[in-house]
């Protein structure tokens, strides 16, 4: 019982997005290389700084905002928390996602393809509570013949370290296209779905209430870092972990980019199809068809034979639910991350090098529209954003996002690139309107980056 604690405080971690809507496609940061290995890259080569190169910090959550409970608006807390939990809808969810590149690069070949390569770590997580669970922390089991239902609990969280190696190839001038494959290795996986049962409470005969359990199935996968004794659970055992010493996984991603014209183009990517073999360091924790049914505890007075009357009721809960530890492996999938994007180039250049697009002619400027969504078993989301890039000068570009997803409906961002001599730098947040008030935000999105590029030599 301590490691499935342990287990579940892992995963109730910072909540994060994973949709990086201002790096998609970005002009003159390599990265972009990450969400679609089919994006055009047109540096001779690049070293990101390590462990500086990406620095990924996404958050979100579906359901309400710490300003809304928090709130110092003469509103007593009880009657805001009373609201909070009345809107609490049936499909609200928290997704985490964190990501540091350790080691980066990316070199031109001899005919002109664009190889790319590095490791980074990962942390993943999604969860979906059900409202029914929320209902029972907030009343207890006060409702009679209320089910309190657990049918819509999911999670799953990992941390896992990433080898890449990636390969994209200009066609013509027309298509572009590539695609990365990936070694992972799993620090941990937790994993739990497709659990069923409630708790209700009724009028009893024997006392006045009477509450039951009734057909729990529950089911709880973890691999990696659950071990008997947490001390050794050191930063170098974790490392270890991450670097090919853990649950082993192979994946890749495809993406591609097509001018329909010289001021048109569409892109899109598939990242992580792909899974995890968890083998090593596995326990399942499972409950088949679970049932108990309680009065409360009758007591009987017998001064040569006392009774222990709570151990007595923990044995018969025991007995009845059943929580069995297994040690055998499975397989974990990836979410599955899905990118589309078109947009249109316009306006003439002031200086002869700017350009969005490869040829003799030349814009300074980008709108378009970009979908996302992820794909998983435990639950699935899209986003749409509108976009517009600009290059304000040879070494400065600059882009302004409108994004629409489950966490916001006016989501504003902004994200900027400079080029030093060789040295790069990109600065991307959203979220913007929510800086006079971050309490009042459902999501956050950082990254950052600093890169040394050498570029082509015209």
């Amino acid at each position: 019982m301590r490691k499935l604690l342990f287990t579940f405080f892992l995963m109730s971690l910072l909540s994060y997005s994973q949709n990086r809507q201002l790096l998609y496609d970005f002009a003159n940061v390599p990265q972009k290389l990450l969400i679609n290995p089919g994006a055009e890259i047109n540096n001779k080569f690049y070293i990101g700084i390590p462990l500086l190169s990406h620095i990924s910090l996404q958050g979100g959550v579906t359901a309400f905002s710490a300003y809304d409970i928090f709130a110092d608006d003469g509103i007593p807390i009880n009657d805001k928390i009373r609201k909070a939990v009345n809107n609490y809808g049936k499909t609200e969810f928290t997704y985490a996602n964190e990501q540091l590149e350790i080691l980066s690069g990316g070199l031109r070949l001899k005919n002109n393809n664009y190889l790319s390569f590095g490791l980074y770590q990962e942390f993943d997580f999604l969860a979906k509570v059900p409202k029914d669970l929320i209902d029972l922390y907030y009343e207890g089991n006060t409702i009679i013949n209320k089910h309190y239902s657990i049918e819509k609990l999911s999670a799953r969280s990992e941390v896992t370290g990433v080898f890449h190696v990636g390969l994209s190839k200009k066609i013509n001038n027309k298509w572009l296209v590539g695609a990365r494959a990936k070694l992972y290795s799993s620090v941990y996986n937790a994993k739990t779905k497709k659990n069923s049962g409630y708790l209700t409470t009724q009028y009893g005969t024997d006392n006045i209430y009477v509450q039951k359990l009734q057909n729990i199935n529950f089911l709880l996968q973890t691999s990696g870092v659950f071990l008997d004794d947490y001390d050794d659970v050191t930063p170098s055992y974790i490392t270890g972990k991450m670097f090919l010493g853990g649950n082993l996984g192979l994946g890749f991603d495809v993406g591609f980019t097509h001018y329909l014209t010289k001021q048109w183009k569409v892109s899109g990517s598939v990242q992580d199809i792909g899974f995890t073999i968890n083998s090593k360091d596995v326990e399942t924790y499972e409950i088949n068809n679970g049932y108990f049914e309680t009065e409360g505890i009758q007591l009987y007075f017998d001064p040569n034979k006392p009774e222990d009357y709570w151990q007595n009721l923990r044995d018969d809960f025991n007995d009845k639910v059943v929580l069995d530890t297994l040690y055998t492996g499975y397989v974990s999938l990836k979410p599955l991350k899905l990118n589309g994007a078109v947009s249109y180039s316009f306006g003439r250049p002031f200086f002869e090098d700017c350009r969005f697009y490869d040829d003799e002619i030349a814009y300074t400027d980008k709108v378009g529209l970009h979908v996302f969504s992820m794909v998983s078993d435990i639950h699935s989301y899209l986003a749409a954003t509108l976009f517009y890039e600009k290059r304000l000068n040879k070494s400065f570009y600059s882009k302004i996002t409108y994004t629409v997803d489950p966490f916001s409906f006016s989501n504003i961002g902004v994200g900027f690139s400079a080029n030093i001599g060789k040295f790069n730098t990109y600065f991307l947040a959203d979220n913007l309107l929510n800086l006079r008030n971050v309490y009042d935000s459902k999501s956050v999105n950082f990254q950052l980056g600093f890169n040394v590029i050498f570029q082509n030599k015209n």
